[in-house]
């Protein structure tokens, strides 16, 4: 098994565009940056932040970025094929020789729009970005809607997350769905259980390439925060303990 991303998800402005950055410097680090309307709207903190860092990554030879969208925007784009316009403003960002500066983007659907999906809206904006990796979640609440898009031929990635992005590990992991669509894993991975979870997952892939995501056991929380934010050092921790299992294997 190959691993092509270790994905950390969830920076937010109380990070440093620089630690950012530096963390995704690192072998195969990934930043996937969480956009809802209530948190990511023009003006917000956090949008003036993620603005800043895509001016920080432009100026990069190479970084590996993606966006998670939920809620609202999630909903419009996959029930009416309507990408929010700042949504579409960040997704056209190009770099040199025409490369997209935001790589891949994730849609993360509730059960409600999974359910309501338009298959041909959504095959109209992943051809539109076809020079961009999109993926969706794999989950119970998903996988009608997921079914669906794979029988119109549609090109995409999965992400195997069984607790839908409450950071529970699952009783087991599952082997790719489909053979035409690159699958990773998500769910409680930790940097403490990081290499347990790649043993598990290694016979399932084969000589496959992966990617595993973590997101709520990569943060922590101080006395002077209400709740436990991204933490730069258990990211770098995550990160380097993959790196390392993959050179060994």
């Amino acid at each position: 098994m190959k691993l092509r991303y270790i994905t950390c998800s969830d920076p937010r402005e109380h990070n440093s565009v620089k630690s950012i950055i530096q963390l995704s410097q690192k072998p195969h680090a990934e930043i996937a940056v969480q956009c809802h309307p209530s948190a990511m709207a023009a003006g917000m903190p956090r949008n003036i932040w993620f603005n800043e860092l895509l001016r920080a990554a432009m100026e990069l030879r190479s970084m590996n970025l993606a966006i998670h969208i939920n809620n609202e925007w999630s909903n419009d784009i996959c029930t009416k094929g309507i990408i929010p316009g700042i949504i579409y403003d960040w997704m056209k960002i190009e770099k040199q020789h025409n490369k997209p500066l935001i790589k891949r983007i994730q849609l993360n659907m509730s059960k409600n729009t999974a359910d309501n999906i338009d298959v041909c809206a959504v095959r109209a904006v992943l051809y539109e970005f076809r020079h961009q990796e999109f993926i969706f979640q794999y989950n119970d609440k998903t996988k009608a809607a997921i079914d669906k898009l794979h029988k119109s031929g549609a090109k995409f990635s999965l992400l195997f997350d069984a607790s839908g992005g409450n950071g529970i590990s699952p009783d087991s992991w599952q082997k790719p769905i489909y053979a035409e669509h690159p699958m990773g894993y998500s769910g409680g991975i930790s940097p403490m259980n990081v290499v347990g979870n790649l043993n598990k997952i290694a016979p399932l892939v084969g000589e496959d390439e992966t990617w595993i995501d973590a997101e709520g056991k990569l943060k922590s929380q101080t006395l002077f925060e209400e709740k436990a934010l991204f933490d730069a050092d258990l990211a770098r921790a995550y990160i380097n303990r993959a790196n390392k299992w993959q050179k060994q294997h």
